[in-house]
């Protein structure tokens, strides 16, 4: 039976790199009906917090990455030193100064077989003995993983390539322990888009911090499934086609470039696919947080009329914020708009014109809407090319969105008219 682990250090927040470990090594046990174990590596005492574990343990469940197991290393203390006295017992290691070492073999070759990379050899002559057990009594990370990893039968080792030059102390402690030594796969590094290793200013930050920006986990378990793997020329993969499709044999050797316009897009793409319902619950705080719009104004607008809002305006939309940003478009509060309006005096009648005859009828869908508008510009000699324009700056403070009459009927004649009305008498001061 498969059996992997995402073994994270809470010595901070969970990267991106972090994220797309844990979402490989999730994907394959689901896709073989294995174990996911997540194991908090906390030996590191000094830099180990609670709150790094519980950013970690949200991070995770954000993601939707479940797992069957759970661990923490400091819970092994007695595992580890029974494994370490194990090797001191049998000559495997010694001490000095307090400290234990490992006694590297000093003749012939460590091969890591890597499912990805195929054999790399490690003359052992080129390795050096290296502690296990500090003088102090706590252990080296080098060996508490092996033991953890011995002891829990994890069979496959999915990780960073940063890990490599490490695998090659792992097999011989494997080997020393007599277990059974896993197969090792080392994931390319991801890289910024000038294709240096990825920091912070690339964009790897902490996991939560995309979804405070408007992401939705399932597009960020799409774009950080990208980052490495692919399956012909899609794009765009739920979690359930992810599970269903993800090998090894399809994850890139090279590294993959972290690419923020990607990662919109696929959010895009997402947000267009999403219950509606629950991009109404999403959006509903951020909306709210934008301090304009009320809860009782929110309660007052209907959940039909919210969520034909949606629906319209998704499309146009990159995040959820974005989106919150666009629905605010619904209440009567004043518009932040994306580009100047600019009004000739000749549109002015034109617009008063529109906004009373939309005061006096308030046509509700976009059919009666367009009739009353089309008609009164017909009375004055002009048509609708002549102010729609000027009249969606006025209306949405954007140039570009969903049809023009499906638009002003979501928001409704009411307002609509008094939007035309503060642009045409504003240019008529």
């Amino acid at each position: 039976m498969i059996r992997v682990r995402f073994a994270p250090s809470p010595t901070g927040y969970l990267h991106v790199g972090g994220a797309r470990t844990a979402l490989f090594n999730w994907l394959y046990a689901r896709h073989n009906d294995g174990t996911f174990i997540l194991r908090i590596e906390d030996t590191d005492r000094e830099r180990s917090t609670d709150a790094s574990i519980d950013e970690i343990l949200n991070s995770m469940r954000w993601l939707g990455l479940d797992w069957d197991e759970y661990h923490r290393q400091t819970d092994r203390t007695e595992d580890h030193l029974k494994a370490a006295q194990d090797l001191m017992d049998r000559g495997l290691a010694y001490e000095s100064e307090g400290a234990w070492w490992f006694r590297v073999p000093t003749e012939g070759s460590t091969i890591v077989q890597d499912e990805l990379l195929g054999d790399v050899e490690y003359a052992n002559d080129h390795l050096k003995d290296f502690v296990i057990r500090r003088s102090d009594g706590s252990f080296i990370y080098h060996f508490v993983v092996v033991v953890d990893d011995a002891d829990m039968g994890v069979t496959h080792v999915i990780r960073g390539d940063d890990h490599l030059n490490n695998t090659p102390k792992h097999i011989l402690l494997f080997e020393a322990l007599e277990r059974p030594v896993p197969k090792f796969v080392h994931l390319p590094m991801i890289l910024g888009e000038d294709r240096t290793r990825l920091s912070k200013r690339h964009g790897d930050t902490a996991t939560l911090e995309y979804r405070d920006r408007g992401f939705l986990p399932e597009a960020m378990v799409n774009f950080l499934a990208r980052l490495g793997w692919s399956h012909g020329d899609d794009e765009v993969f739920s979690r359930d086609d992810l599970v269903q499709l993800f090998s090894l044999e399809e994850i890139n050797k090279s590294g993959a470039v972290f690419e923020d316009t990607k990662l919109h897009w696929l959010n895009q793409q997402h947000m267009k696919r999403a219950d509606l319902d629950r991009l109404l619950d999403l959006i509903k705080p951020l909306v709210l947080d934008l301090g304009r719009v009320s809860d009782e104004m929110w309660g007052q607008a209907g959940n039909d009329r919210l969520k034909r809002g949606v629906h319209l305006l998704r499309d146009r939309c990159k995040t959820l914020r974005d989106l919150a940003v666009a629905m605010e478009l619904l209440f009567p509060v004043p518009l932040n708009p994306v580009d100047d309006i600019l009004v000739q005096s000749e549109q002015v009648p034109l617009l008063l014109a529109v906004a009373e005859a939309l005061e006096e009828t308030t046509p509700v869908d976009p059919g009666e809407l367009e009739n009353v508008i089309r008609e009164v510009l017909a009375c004055q000699g002009a048509k609708l090319k002549d102010v729609a324009l000027v009249s969606r700056l006025a209306v949405t403070g954007r140039r570009a969105g969903p049809g023009l009459f499906d638009v002003f009927a979501l928001i409704g004649a009411e307002l609509v008219s008094k939007r035309l009305r503060v642009t045409a008498e504003g240019v008529a001061e």
